[in-house]
């Protein structure tokens, strides 16, 4: 049986960062992995309709009695469960946000992590809904949630082309942004912070949970990654 991994959350609105940040992870840990939330999304004809419009972007789109199941399955075997359609690969994430050099400097800053992250194994849990199930939210080891701003996030999914579904592909239709992704995202997260603000502090709750939040609205990549892993290195003493 292989090692059992640290199960990090890596959370936040679309267009946030998450599946950037996933994969600078993996290439800085080769010994990682990351499962994407969006590769359980419901058939089509189950998705909830919002305005005449599907909506993608609520937690009712997500099968997480299927998620649950492959993290249980992940925690016991240490790899990926291939009863998944595992698509979101196909997704493009764009000119990456951190150059060559800047890259080469975050290995040198992951050097001095080495002596307490570099034997383990990590899944890196991508998605966007990750703290609206509870099970969900238990069986993660770390729990982080990334934020930016309003415009920044509105330009970020505008740019891109489409997303793979079971089916075929998907293409937001006009202020699909603003009408829909960004109403459910305020709507599903608002427990988690202080006056049901998303862009203020987390509940002493969510607190308790352990989940943590990039101090900052908005973080350079760079800076996203060196929070990231305080925040894992700080997990990974505790264990």
């Amino acid at each position: 049986m292989s090692a059992k991994p640290i199960l990090i959350g890596l959370s936040g609105p679309s267009s946030s960062g998450k599946s950037t940040l996933s994969s600078l992870f993996v290439q800085l840990f080769p010994n990682s992995f990351v499962l994407h939330e969006d590769d359980f999304y419901k058939p089509e004809a189950q998705i909830p309709i919002v305005n005449g419009v599907a909506d993608w972007d609520c937690p009712g789109a997500i099968d997480f009695n299927s998620l649950k199941r492959a993290l249980e399955y992940i925690k016991e075997n240490g790899s990926l469960p291939d009863n998944v359609e595992y698509k979101e690969y196909k997704n493009e994430l764009g000119e990456a946000p951190v150059k060559p050099d800047e890259a080469e400097e975050l290995k040198k800053t992951v050097l001095s992590h080495e002596s307490v992250l570099e034997k383990k194994m990590f899944c890196i849990v991508d998605g966007f809904m990750l703290y609206n199930d509870q099970e969900v939210t238990n069986a993660l080891d770390v729990k982080l949630l990334l934020r930016a701003p309003f415009e920044k996030l509105k330009a970020r999914r505008e740019a891109r082309n489409g997303y793979a579904t079971l089916e075929g592909f998907w293409v937001d239709p006009p202020r699909y942004f603003e009408e829909v992704v960004w109403p459910g995202y305020v709507k599903a997260h608002e427990a988690l912070f202080v006056d049901g603000n998303v862009d203020g502090e987390l509940t002493e709750e969510a607190k308790k949970q352990g989940i943590k939040i990039a101090s900052a609205l908005d973080m350079h990549m760079r800076e996203l990654l060196q929070w990231a892993l305080k925040e894992i290195e700080a997990a990974v003493k505790k264990t």
